[in-house]
């Protein structure tokens, strides 16, 4: 009784659109360096500074969970939604690290193609999420995330296929097979946060 007059905790929703808009950015970050000729050793300095606004962002939502009574939704929706799309910015800032640990400085086939996918995801995501507080039903944009995922795994997979054919270096083979690895990875996340949507859109119908 007392519950339903008591407002609910609108500031999530502010919380979940700032940090898609880091995490675009740092996926359009990755894509600029993967689709270069020659990788700049200086976008992990420029993704650094936004995943630690990201980390700011969830433990910001965390601590406010902990703290409100009433909430726009189910507590655990909204801790697993914010955790995993921090997941995907923790991801993209991995694989632009392990490029510098690496010193790549030759082209990762594939790895193009990979990051355009995630980037394309996370601007499905994006919109979601923007009209997440009006409840509007946004399914089509959550299964084109999905759709967008059967992509990254061809994509994935061809590009393997092609390295393990043609990289005759085991240790060049190792260096681009993770790469190609922690995209893929970035995809499937990005799939996993399109599904606690759907399921906090078809809760709150």
């Amino acid at each position: 009784m007392f519950k339903g007059l008591i407002p609910k905790e609108e500031k999530y929703f502010d919380d979940f659109t700032e940090i898609i808009v880091h995490v675009q950015g740092m996926a359009q970050q990755t894509y600029n360096l993967f689709s270069s000729e020659s990788y700049d050793p200086n976008i992990y300095l420029k993704l650094k500074p936004l995943e630690n606004r990201c980390d700011e962002i969830s433990s910001r939502v965390i601590k406010r969970l902990n703290n409100t009574f009433i909430t726009p939704f189910d507590r655990e929706d909204i801790f697993s939604l914010i955790k995993k799309i921090d997941g995907i910015g923790d991801i993209l800032l991995g694989t632009v690290a392990r490029v510098d640990t690496y010193s790549l400085n030759e082209k990762v086939e594939g790895a193009d193609k990979l990051a355009a996918i995630v980037l394309q995801q996370i601007k499905e995501l994006g919109s979601v999420i923007n009209r997440l507080k009006a409840k509007e039903k946004q399914i089509n944009e959550c299964k084109a995330v999905r759709d967008l995922e059967t992509e990254a795994d061809n994509v994935y997979r061809a590009s393997l296929k092609k390295l393990f054919l043609e990289e005759n270096n085991a240790i060049t083979l190792f260096k681009k097979k993770e790469i190609l690895d922690m995209l893929e990875k970035a995809s499937d996340k990005c799939q996993s946060t399109a599904n606690v949507i759907i399921s906090i859109l078809i809760k709150n119908s």
